[in-house]
């Protein structure tokens, strides 16, 4: 399917599916089964788990192309911030900047309701992860690390 033909659909998921946004987010964050040290928290997350996380100051984006649920994110409302975690395109819908249309999408989100900031987080073992949140004005507001040091993550802001 041509990127330039296919029109792509980004809106609030309703709970009803929120099993659709986690199957997603699973298949997403396959690729990095193995890879991660310590492995990526997006692996053993149940439903169960996501629905905990994100009810009640949470919710969850869809990204839709031709009827078929093809990206998801997480989000989160803090006190003056949304938080934007578990970014995920499928395999065979990444490169056609999808995930550029969930971060936009929930980076409005947060603008209209009032809060002033958007952040999330980007292992520091994934720098073109970090490049492609830097490309879109995120900046890095905090460095941590795995207390076995084995790698560590970026707290990554913008202004609404």
């Amino acid at each position: 399917m041509a990127s330039e033909t296919v029109s792509i659909e980004i809106r609030e998921a309703v709970i009803d599916e929120w099993p659709i946004v986690h199957r997603i987010m699973r298949e997403a964050f396959e690729e990095y089964r193995g890879v991660l040290h310590p492995p990526s928290g997006a692996l053993r997350e149940e439903l169960e788990d996501t629905i905990r996380k994100l009810s009640p100051r949470g919710g969850a984006v869809l990204a839709i192309a031709e009827g078929e649920a093809i990206g998801s994110a997480q989000y989160r409302v803090e006190d003056d911030y949304v938080y934007i975690g578990r970014i995920s395109v499928v395999a065979s819908a990444r490169g056609r900047g999808i995930g550029k249309q969930l971060v936009r999408f929930l980076e409005k989100l947060a603008a209209g309701r009032g809060l002033s900031e958007v952040r999330l987080e980007v292992r520091l073992s994934l720098p073109a992860n970090i490049q492609f949140y830097e490309r879109l004005g995120y900046r890095v507001i905090i460095e941590c690390r795995y207390p076995d040091d084995s790698d560590g993550w970026y707290i990554m802001a913008k202004a609404c």
